[in-house]
């Protein structure tokens, strides 16, 4: 078997060369063959010609010689590294050559008619369009010459003259045709593969780019090679490729074994195509559901839709959106909902006691707490004995509760009544118990704390006239007044605003901030109505924003929804301010908070932007109460946060 692979393998090397191997192109493949067997079959029979010659005419003999020679050339030529356009041309030339020769010898028998005639063809071939036409129309004018003239030697009779230039035009015009339509088609493939590749690279595109997690699967429910990027990041799965992977096994560490017999049931239900597209979404066991990754959660959506394709089989698509981020929002929302709730409650309680009757209650109450810390840290009492005073002192708070109306803060007492009654019959108190029961009391003196701050809130919110809306109606005024003389629709939005940090001696540095703020973007972000339009956006800007506490500093947010900062004509201008500096977004950020640092064009008239100081003397307030800058840019628009230690 080794031999007959050697001798097979020497033979191939002999009749095609390593070349073949080397060419990827099949056209090229093609025509490289073919040379190669013309060049190789052509060889032997013109050296048995012009041996069979050399008594008869020693001059054909020689050119048979000659282009035997030229083809055994060409055959080396080949199996090198020369473009294999430009090793036929000499040798066919040669053969042409040849041929209006054996025109002019006025040899018109059968060796010579398949030599002219074989001549259009392989010169076409071999040496492509362009030469091939010019040297086959050169061969059948000197075909026309030496039949037509005295020049040829012999002048054969007018049917052979007809019937030879009538199957040289048609062979030379079927070649042309031949290679022609050959042409055309690889043009029309380049085309079909060029468009193929761009629409391939533009999928690719979308699959790397997209911010969900799309794949297929088979009826074995195993992942296929077309999956989006984000999947890899979405199921956290970076082991290695996610082909030929088991979805159910990627998520089973977040199922029990019944979800994932459910799911089973399910997928088996999508292929068998007995329930409809909407019946099939309803009862996705999966279209919201949590995975876990090492110490992580994420909450996940998903989709499956059956897809069917012509002479293949059907395939799930998969689409996973990662709403992590959105369900953490909705959990902040709902707590802060719920402490705003427990917040107007108590405030409604607060509102409908007289002042001074509330106020009364407060240091009633006080003054109970401070005698519950005295009992707590007396160790002249038995546990027994403090546990007993402190109840009365909790009932006596309660009733005054009751009196005033105050429900939410009676139910409370009621149950830490409960709770230390419970206490009180035991037979012997520890001191775990008394721990446990300080707790409670604790955690109800903070809930009294926060109906002191309600009523501060209620006093500050008299005294300062509506501090907020005093903030709101002269930011609105400035947008109108701006968004009008630049010919543009804005409104601004105010969001939470912290009366707190209002009344507090950040309330000017917070106003002069929000108003350089609403300059900027009414100037510089938002677009006029008309470009809006084309972008699909609302025609109307929007401006908002908010002021916060958060874990202890005044946080002052802004937002538009304008075009965003422009970072070629920010690099521009700071590359023209300071030329050969190293560039980054870090470094261009920092530069629009520069003195005299204005995207503005020259010479602009307006008053309201283009003197570079709104920015830098934003970023002086900041500096000079101890705030920061956290700036961020996009197509959605702009938004600055400014973060202050509250001092008062």
């Amino acid at each position: 078997m080794k031999k007959q692979s050697k001798v097979k393998s020497i033979l191939l090397s002999i009749f095609l060369g390593k070349r073949y191997y080397e060419l990827t192109n099949v056209k090229d493949q093609v025509r490289y063959m073919t040379m190669n067997w013309i060049f190789m079959v052509a060889t032997f029979p013109l050296v048995i010609l012009g041996i069979t010659l050399i008594y008869v005419d020693i001059s054909r003999t020689i050119m048979c010689f000659t282009i035997a020679f030229l083809c055994l050339a060409a055959l080396i030529m080949i199996r090198s590294k020369i473009p294999l356009k430009f090793v036929p041309v000499f040798p066919v030339t040669v053969f042409g050559a040849y041929c209006c020769y054996l025109l002019y010898l006025g040899d018109y028998g059968l060796w010579a008619a398949i030599w002219i005639f074989a001549f259009p063809p392989i010169v076409i071939f071999l040496c492509q369009m362009t030469v091939g036409v010019i040297e086959s129309i050169i061969v059948l004018i000197v075909s026309v010459i030496f039949m037509f003239t005295p020049l040829s030697s012999i002048v054969p009779g007018d049917e052979i003259r007809i019937r030879f230039i009538g199957a040289y035009i048609l062979i030379a015009s079927l070649s042309v045709i031949y290679e022609w339509i050959s042409i055309l088609k690889d043009r029309k493939e380049d085309e079909l593969k060029g468009e193929l590749a761009q629409e391939r690279d533009m999928v690719q595109t979308m699959k790397d780019n997209i911010n969900q997690g799309i794949f297929l699967m088979d009826k074995d429910l195993t992942i296929l090679p077309q999956y989006s990027r984000t999947l890899i990041s979405i199921l956290s799965y970076y082991e290695s490729d996610l082909t030929g992977k088991s979805f159910l096994d990627i998520i089973r560490a977040s199922l029990d074994a019944r979800q994932i017999q459910v799911m089973k049931g399910y997928f088996a239900m999508v292929f068998s195509k007995e329930k409809t597209a909407k019946v099939l979404e309803a009862a996705n066991p999966l279209s919201e559901f949590e995975l876990k990754v090492d110490d992580e959660i994420k909450y996940l959506n998903t989709r499956f839709q059956l897809i069917e394709q012509a002479n293949s089989d059907p395939v799930i698509i998969g689409i996973i959106q990662d709403v992590s981020r959105e369900r953490e929002i909705e959990n902040e929302l709902q707590a802060q909902k719920e402490v705003q709730e427990i917040e107007m409650k108590n405030m409604f309680d607060v509102i409908k006691v007289d002042p001074l009757v509330f106020q009364n209650f407060i240091e009633d109450t006080e003054s109970n707490f401070n005698s519950i810390n005295k009992l707590l840290k007396d160790r002249n009492l038995s546990e027994k004995e403090v546990v007993v005073r402190i109840f009365q002192y909790v009932h006596a708070i309660k009733s005054n509760a009751v009196i005033l109306d105050l429900e939410s803060l009676a139910n409370k007492l009621h149950v830490l009544e409960d709770d230390i009654k419970a206490l009180s019959n035991k037979e012997r108190v520890f001191t775990n118990d008394m721990l446990s029961l300080a707790v409670k009391i604790e955690t109800f003196m903070q809930e009294m704390d926060s109906y002191v701050a309600i009523t501060k809130k209620i006093t500050a919110y008299k005294s300062t006239n509506q501090m907020d809306t005093i903030l709101t109606s002269s930011l609105s005024k400035a947008v109108d007044k701006l968004s009008g003389e630049l010919h543009k629709k804005v409104k601004i939005k105010a969001g939470l605003i912290d009366l707190a940090i209002l009344e507090s001696k950040l309330r000017k540095p917070i106003k002069d901030i929000l108003f350089q703020c609403v300059r900027n973007s009414i100037y510089h972000g938002i677009e006029t109505v008309e470009e809006r339009i084309r972008k699909n956006k609302n025609p109307q800007g929007l401006l908002t924003f908010n002021i916060k506490n958060v874990e202890g500093k005044a946080e002052v947010s802004f937002s538009d929804d304008g075009r965003g900062l422009d970072w070629n004509k920010i690099k521009k201008k700071f590359q023209e301010r300071n030329p050969g500096v190293k560039v980054d977004k870090k470094v261009l950020l920092g530069s629009i908070f520069s003195p005299e640092f204005s995207t503005a064009e020259e010479g602009s008239d307006s008053l309201h932007a283009g003197r570079g100081v709104g920015l830098s003397l934003v970023r002086d307030i900041i500096k000079e109460y101890n705030g920061s800058i956290n700036v961020n840019s996009g197509e959605s628009g702009l938004t600055f946060k400014f973060t202050f230690p509250i001092t008062g």
